[in-house]
């Protein structure tokens, strides 16, 4: 499996506190079947990038060589997972934020307080600088959770999602529960990432995480966003195309 969201890099952002627990996250991976993760540490100032990018290949470089030492069969990919505001209008060299140096980016916004209208001017400039975006973890967004007709319109115009491993096995709340699991079961995501920020922090136990799993999610989906749409990524390459349902909100 590919971990497409990860905070495995150690002293870079609030995932991993040093490289032990950058180590220990990833055995926990590998013990948990996943064989390559995309590090995707947070950057929120974008005119601090070619800082970001220095301290991010040292930390890779310090990671893959431990792995390597402690016969670990992880591969780590460089990603990001960038804050998106008003500042990606005047921001250049967006490309050097990509995964594995292709053309998708994981971008993520404000929790609270951002309409509709403005994410779709932030993916449209994005696109048209040449990159895919793919939106980080969107069941955890207020104005997506109110209002899923968003979600379906940015779905009907090619927008990509990646939820959380323990949203879809329901360890964060319930409406990031209802969210993942219409998204998951209507194929509207494609990727599934743990967002693992430490061992104890949402961690990396993606195996486990899938016990817990509504059933009635297929295993074609489950493959599509745990391993064959996450390899495009990787290899910078379009993702199937798949006929994504609409979602609802359930009623109680």
């Amino acid at each position: 499996m590919i971990d497409m969201h990860c905070h495995i890099l150690p002293e870079i952002d609030d995932g991993a506190q040093d490289i032990g627990v950058s180590v220990r996250m990833c055995r926990l991976s590998e013990l948990n079947g996943v064989r390559h993760i995309i590090a995707t540490p947070h950057i929120a100032a974008l005119d601090d990038k070619e800082s970001f990018l220095e301290r991010r290949h040292n930390r890779i470089k310090l990671l893959r060589g431990e792995l390597k030492s402690q016969g670990i069969n992880v591969k780590i990919y460089s990603g990001a997972e960038v804050f998106v505001d008003d500042d990606v209008f005047f921001a250049s060299g967006l490309e050097k934020l990509t995964i594995n140096g292709g053309r998708y980016i994981l971008i993520e916004f404000a929790f609270s307080d951002v309409r509709v209208n403005k994410i779709v001017d932030y993916i449209n400039h994005i696109r048209h600088e040449g990159l895919i975006p793919i939106i980080a973890h969107p069941e955890r967004y207020e104005f997506f959770q109110e209002d899923y007709e968003a979600v379906n319109f940015l779905s009907k115009n090619g927008v990509l999602f990646q939820i959380n491993a323990a949203s879809l096995a329901s360890l964060d709340g319930p409406q990031e529960f209802e969210l993942a699991y219409a998204m998951a079961y209507n194929s509207v995501a494609s990727f599934i990432g743990t967002d693992a920020h430490s061992l104890n922090r949402r961690p990396p136990n993606l195996g486990e995480m899938i016990k817990f799993f509504p059933p009635d999610i297929s295993r074609f989906n489950l493959q599509m966003m745990l391993k064959d749409c996450a390899k495009c990524v990787l290899n910078d390459e379009p993702i199937p195309m798949i006929m994504r349902g609409q979602i609802h909100k359930r009623g109680f």
